[in-house]
């Protein structure tokens, strides 16, 4: 038996398993229950035990670097004077924002030029960039353009997602708390071999369908 305030409750209420919060138990409870005290505090019980119980879908972002729109290359030739643009891909559950810089390795030459985005955002790409999407959105977004001036002088290097100043690793914001983006990409340049440029596999849904996760 457990005291909570006025009342007691049994074993069986508390035990009555999370997953679907057994009501007909608690019912049963209650009905033998004369205080208006106790069916209070147990109605917020049965809350607590069904917030605790609702599953959570795995939701940490990615945020990965390609060289065209279609976000279908991660390799970049440097081979002359150009401008080149850089994509910033975020693919996650649900996303709502991220916090990130972009950095270069030993070997890149190129200079950064500009940012463009669709999307509110504060800050450099090359210091600290933060980004709000307006809405929670699911599956892959388009988040950032990047402008870098090229001279044909790189050798074998990279561009890379890294944590802003003070921050262990990249934010990735879904719709309910902040998690640290996972498997980020880099953006090889001038560099042999291949590389696996293909996102995170993720099923198309809808956030309709997100939510009813959270309602079962």
């Amino acid at each position: 038996m457990a005291i909570l305030g006025c009342g007691v409750v049994s074993a069986q209420v508390l035990n009555a398993g999370s997953e679907v919060c057994k009501l007909v138990a608690l019912r049963s409870w209650l009905a033998r229950e004369d205080s208006t005290v106790t069916k209070t505090l147990l109605a917020a019980l049965v809350v607590a035990l069904c917030l605790v119980s609702l599953p959570r879908a795995p939701l940490a972002g990615s945020l990965r670097l390609y060289s065209d729109p279609a976000l279908t290359q991660c390799t970049l030739s440097d081979t002359g004077p150009r401008t080149a643009s850089i994509y910033v891909m975020e693919t996650g559950y649900v996303s709502i924002g991220v916090r990130f810089r972009v950095a270069s390795s030993p070997g890149f030459t190129g200079v950064w030029l500009s940012d463009s985005s669709p999307y509110s955002s504060v800050g450099s790409s090359q210091s600290d960039l933060s980004m709000h999407f307006g809405k929670c959105l699911s599956g892959t977004v388009l988040a950032l353009t990047m402008t870098y001036q090229l001279f044909g002088t790189s050798a074998c290097s990279q561009l890379e997602i890294a944590p802003p100043s003070g921050l262990l690793s990249p934010i990735c914001f879904d719709c309910f708390e902040e998690l640290p983006c996972l498997n980020n990409r880099p953006l090889h340049i001038n560099c042999d071999g291949s590389f696996d440029c293909n996102p995170v596999a993720t099923e198309p849904t809808t956030w309709g369908s997100v939510k009813a996760l959270y309602r079962n």
